[in-house]
């Protein structure tokens, strides 16, 4: 290993670590005054890890209201630890902090929270999510009525399913804005969240499980005949489920597939 890839490596352990190796650090960089050195690696390493912490509040602003922001500094902290930042991008710092997070609370009562981090992380993925024209339910009435139950729809990249046992669509709607917060009765079962972007924000939406069902078994690329079996629904809620579909921008395209061919229509 080269004289700059050590350099580089104990930096960059510095910078996470709560006791860096300044005397290492400053014998690969040279320079005799240690003084200066170690404040000009701590300023480095303050700003290091304000950054970070500051990106993850910004993800996961319900989390860190409902934990606390003193124990959500310890939690960015662990998670910091095992999983520093590895891109430029401040942006996917929190990309792993669910499935750690269910982890970190296994057995504590407590594992609800890592549900409620994957609805917040969903809708930091839809937010970046590249967005597509969508198409109006008219464009169905291009095909035959015996047709309908062989097209495949095509959806908006944003749209991200969270399936939860816990009402993280409640948690996650009442800590919304700057007034306090309603309790949310965490008995009262479970809810379903699908994720979208409109207007460069993402919007949340909470579905019940037929149609959470539904959607899954369509987002998979299944044939509007196929999903309504798999789901185990009915034509009444596949009409729904279109409905409210379409009519919230969520589709792009509709394709057939004939013996030999795909037809999309955009």
């Amino acid at each position: 290993m080269s004289t700059l890839q050590r350099l580089q490596e104990i930096f960059g352990q510095g910078l996470r670590s709560g006791t860096p190796d300044h005397a290492g650090l400053q014998q690969l960089a040279g320079g005799s005054d240690s003084g200066t050195f170690e404040e000009r690696f701590d300023v480095y390493r303050n700003n290091a890890w304000q950054f970070f912490q500051a990106a993850l509040e910004r993800t996961y602003p319900v989390l860190q209201r409902r934990v606390g922001p003193d124990f959500f500094r310890q939690l960015a902290r662990e998670y910091r630890d095992v999983h520093p930042s590895r891109r430029g991008d401040l942006h996917w710092v929190g990309e792993e902090f669910p499935a750690w997070l269910e982890g970190r609370l296994d057995g504590t009562g407590y594992q609800w929270l890592a549900d409620l981090a994957r609805l917040e992380w969903a809708c930091e993925e839809a937010a970046v999510a590249p967005a597509a024209a969508p198409i109006d339910l008219t464009a169905l009435a291009q095909f035959a009525p015996d047709e309908l139950p062989a097209l495949r729809l095509q959806w908006q990249q944003a749209l991200r399913r969270v399936p939860s046992p816990y009402p993280i669509f409640s948690v996650w709607h009442a800590n919304q804005g700057d007034a306090e917060a309603a309790t949310v009765d965490l008995a009262q079962g479970a809810e379903h969240c699908v994720v979208a972007c409109a207007a460069d924000r993402a919007v949340v939406y909470r579905l019940d499980p037929i149609d959470f069902a539904l959607l899954g078994s369509l987002l998979e690329g299944q044939t509007l005949g196929a999903a309504i079996n798999s789901a185990g629904a009915d034509a009444n809620d596949l009409a729904r489920v279109l409905a409210w579909a379409f009519g919230e921008g969520l589709v792009t395209g509709v394709s057939t597939i004939g013996s030999s061919d795909c037809c999309a229509i955009t």
